[in-house]
């Protein structure tokens, strides 16, 4: 058989398992059933979509699987794994290029190449043979054994002769001359004509060079025709394979044709099981009954594909994980009645260093999960190797799902999860690392069955159990702001929000200084509970022993705001136990801006009523602060009547004084406290009535009542009648004075003008009496003057300007004498009298100078008299 050309590569290779992971393939186990798929590059030199499917297999039970009759060109082999298997990114196709002389096959090991000399010669008579050893190391056994055996023969000279010579090996036969030729090749024994079947011990004809032999080949020729050779293969001596070709004719029998005996084909006798060429222990080639044959052999040798390994290892899907739980007894063991922690985050790290512990910064991320509602938490798809599970330092912040809580400590220090004990809490906490487990090694089929399923893949032992609790306080007061002497109610709720129970709960309330301890009350779960709350000094405390998850305290304390107090009522509460851990809600503070108030009085008097107009009073203010608080910024505002009156003086400088109104600072009063003040008036001269003055006091503190921070005083100016009076007499002694012995004139005419306080202009007359006197009574308080008509018979004399003040006109001095007066009437006028009320003006007289004496004045003077 010829060699076949362009169509003698192969493809073979094997997929294992790497369960350990550690690039060991001898405990490797084989894939079997792995598709396995060859595809043809389509062009682009990338496996892809436009490569062409060639061929699809699967791998048999040893893993092993082979494309064969691949011609020349680039090729993809990709597997595709049973589903509990995975190959790391690119690790599931690999790229084969296959060779023009790859493609025309592979020339194996020469088994004889027939380049030493050795020669045998069977000649007549008959039966004869002759046997021969010859030590080659460039033959396969490294001796090539030779025997020729002389059957027949009706030529006396006649032989049968074999020989190596020059890179052939010759077989003659001599006319009529029958026999059989052999050359062996079983190892070095000495022995040139019987067979060793173990002698090579074993040698694998079908590898060599990574590449496949497929046979052995030999090159021969025979100078006529149906010469056969015969190859034996033993393994030992009960298995052989025998296979046959026919020696192609050829000129002088030189070595010319080509035969190849494949071990894949069906040999033509065999013993036993037949060969394993892979397991060969001697050949044996035979020239058969040859008569008158000359022919040749020029080499034998393995000959074969070219094989393109392509291996692949594949590792088992593995898994790691399993729970978080609230472990209430902290024992570090996940018992009845615990509940697992939904929302953990949960995050995996390979173990890159190998020490077996969590190294920040060297461990490498692998990826992040989080508990379902169960608590379970599962990393997947993972491949043999040691990893770190840690619950990620977030969890324990504000709003996190284990805040709160810590670590399980019943168990400390924490198993190692490489103990394949469900259940059992392999948390530790590393200080800004959260909670950290040891390394856990995954391995394939190497995983626990007793964990929860049967998956030898994968490890659901890695527990995590959190201890703890939170305690809860909320304080609520009943109002916001709050005044002096009103009544606080604080209410205290404390919730113990699990998940573990909480012992020895203590309980510290701290109450303003500003107020005033009254009482107190506990309920627990809604029913009244001693919980031996005591007060003293202002800080009331009490001990709550053990409270279950759920539990709810509601203390409730009343107190009352002191007289004093100011600015803000801070009260703080806080609960406390052993061992936990979130202590940012277990403290509480209320605040109740304070709001002063204050009960201002003030009172006004006035020093007398009624008033006269032109006269000075006082106006009296007390200012009280009936408390409760203290009041600050007082300010007293005293509105004088708007006319009437004007501002003459005050017990305190006002700070305002502008207008009617005038304003002064008090600054503080202390509760209880009084203040006075003074305030000093004149009355218009014009001004008569009612007077009436309103005051007010406010402060900066919030007034209880209004009522009293005003008051009204009205003061009665009263105008009381006014007279003028005098007389007009003769004046002897020209003195002025109306003395006794002096003659008073009746009937004298005296007229009265003026202008009263309230702008009215007033003229009388009237007459003097017989005594010489006049009056005008009933006056409004006002300016007057006084005119007297000259009496006949007399001469001017001296006037005099009575007991109200004025000036004569005949001597005005800075005074202006009125417009309407004529100068003959100055000697006769008195003017600028200003009366006020209930003046009487007296003594407004006026003198006359007799110019005659007669009778009637004797008379008249007797009579008077």
């Amino acid at each position: 058989r010829e060699l076949l050309a362009a169509d003698m590569a192969e493809i073979i290779g094997t997929v294992l398992n790497d369960l350990q992971g550690d690039g060991n393939a001898s405990n490797d186990i084989a894939v079997a059933g792995a598709g396995v798929t060859l595809y043809r590059d389509g062009g682009n030199g990338i496996f892809g979509g436009d490569d062409a499917i060639v061929d699809a297999t699967s791998t048999n039970g040893s893993g092993k699987y082979q494309f064969d009759q691949v011609g020349v060109g680039k090729y993809f082999v990709k597997v595709s794994l049973p589903s509990d298997l995975q190959f790391r990114a690119g690790e599931d196709v690999r790229e084969i290029n296959i060779s023009v002389d790859e493609g025309d096959g592979i020339v194996g090991p020469v088994i004889d190449g027939f380049t030493s000399q050795q020669m045998v010669d069977a000649a007549p008579p008959i039966p004869s043979s002759d046997p021969s050893s010859q030590l080659d190391t460039g033959v396969l056994g490294g001796e090539r054994d030779m025997w020729v055996e002389l059957t027949e023969s009706n030529n006396p000279v006649s032989s049968v002769a074999l020989a190596s010579f020059g890179g052939n090996l010759y077989v003659a036969s001599g006319p009529g001359a029958t026999g059989n030729a052999k050359v062996i090749w079983d190892g070095v024994d000495g022995n040139g004509q019987l067979v060793n079947p173990t002698g090579l011990g074993g040698v694998d004809l079908t590898e060599h060079g990574g590449n496949t032999m497929t046979g052995i080949a030999l090159t021969s020729g025979a100078d006529h025709p149906n010469a056969i050779i015969t190859m034996r293969i033993y393994t030992d001596a009960g298995n052989w394979s025998e296979f046959s070709t026919t020696v192609p004719e050829s000129p002088g029998g030189s070595a010319t044709g080509q035969a190849i005996f494949n071990f894949s084909d069906t040999p033509t006798a065999q013993g036993g099981q037949g060969a394993n060429f892979s397991n060969v222990g001697a050949l044996e080639l035979t020239f058969e009954g040859v008569t008158a044959l000359d022919g040749q052999v020029s080499l034998i040798g393995l000959v074969g594909r070219a094989t393109k390994s392509a291996n692949f290892t594949a590792s088992s899907r593995l898994s790691v994980g399993n729970q978080v739980w609230s472990d209430i007894d902290d024992d570090g063991f996940f018992e009845t009645g615990e509940s697992s922690i939904a929302g953990v985050k949960i995050n995996l790290y390979k173990d890159t260093n190998g020490n077996n512990q969590y190294t920040n910064g060297v461990d490498a991320f692998l990826g992040m999960t989080t508990t379902d509602a169960s608590g379970r938490y599962l990393f997947s798809d993972l491949f043999p190797g040691d990893y770190i599970v840690q619950i990620d330092p977030s969890n324990f912040q504000s709003q996190g799902p284990l805040v709160g809580l810590a670590s399980s400590s019943g168990n400390n220090p924490a198993t190692d999860p490489d103990n394949n004990v469900n259940d059992d809490d392999n948390g530790t906490t590393l200080a800004g690392a959260g909670v950290i487990s040891q390394a856990v090694t995954l391995s394939g089929s190497g995983e626990p069955t007793n964990d929860g399923d049967v998956n030898s893949n994968s490890n659901l032992t890695v527990d995590f159990g959190f201890f703890g609790f939170d305690l809860v306080l909320d304080k609520t007061v009943d109002q916001t702001t709050v005044a002096p002497q009103e009544t606080l109610d604080y209410t205290v709720q404390i919730n113990n929000e699990g998940p573990s129970a909480v012992e020895n709960t203590t309980f510290v309330d701290e109450l303003p200084s500003a107020v005033t301890y009254v009482s107190s009350s506990v309920l627990f779960n809604g029913s009244s509970f001693n919980a031996n709350l005591q007060h003293s000094g202002g800080v009331v405390t009490a001990e709550f022993g053990t409270l279950q998850p759920g539990d709810v305290v509601v203390a409730t304390i009343q107190a009352i705001v002191n007289d004093n107090a100011t600015g803000t009522l801070v009260n703080t509460a806080t609960v406390s136990a052993p061992k936990e851990i979130n202590l940012s809600n277990n403290t509480d503070t209320v605040s109740n801006p304070v709001t002063p108030r204050i009960d201002l009085a003030i009172t006004k008097i006035d020093s007398r009523d009624p008033v006269e107009p032109g006269s000075t009073f006082s106006y009296n203010l007390r200012i009280v602060n009936n408390g409760p608080s203290d009041a600050t910024g007082v300010v007293v505002t005293d509105n004088l009547p708007a006319t009437g009156v004007s501002f003459v003086s005050a017990s305190q400088t006002p700070t305002t004084n502008f207008g009617n109104q005038l304003i002064f600072s008090l600054d503080n009063l202390g509760k209880g406290e009084s203040r006075d003040l003074t305030i000093n008036v004149r009355v218009d001269d014009d001004f008569s009535g009612e007077l009436l003055n309103h005051t007010e006091v406010v402060a900066n503190e919030q007034e209880v009542t209004y009522t009293n921070n005003e008051d009204t005083e009205p003061t009665l100016v009263k105008v009381d009648p006014a007279s003028l009076a005098g007389s007009v007499f003769v004046d002897r002694n020209d003195n002025g004075v109306f003395d006794n012995s002096e003659t008073p004139i009746g009937g004298v005419e005296i007229s009265l003008k003026g202008i009263d306080i309230q702008g009215a202009t007033v003229v009388r007359t009237t007459k003097t009496a017989p005594d010489g006197s006049y009056l005008f009574d009933n006056l409004v308080p006002g300016t007057y003057r006084i005119e007297e008509t000259q009496p006949a018979r007399y001469r001017d004399g001296k006037d005099h300007s009575g007991t109200e003040g004025g000036a004569l006109g005949s001597d005005p001095g800075p005074l202006l004498i009125p417009n309407d007066v004529q100068p003959e009437q100055l000697q006769d006028l008195i003017f600028e009298i200003k009366l006020d009320s209930g003046d009487a003006g007296l003594q407004y007289d006026f003198g006359e100078l007799a110019i005659t004496t007669s009778k009637i004045d004797f008379i008249s003077r007797a009579n008077w008299w």
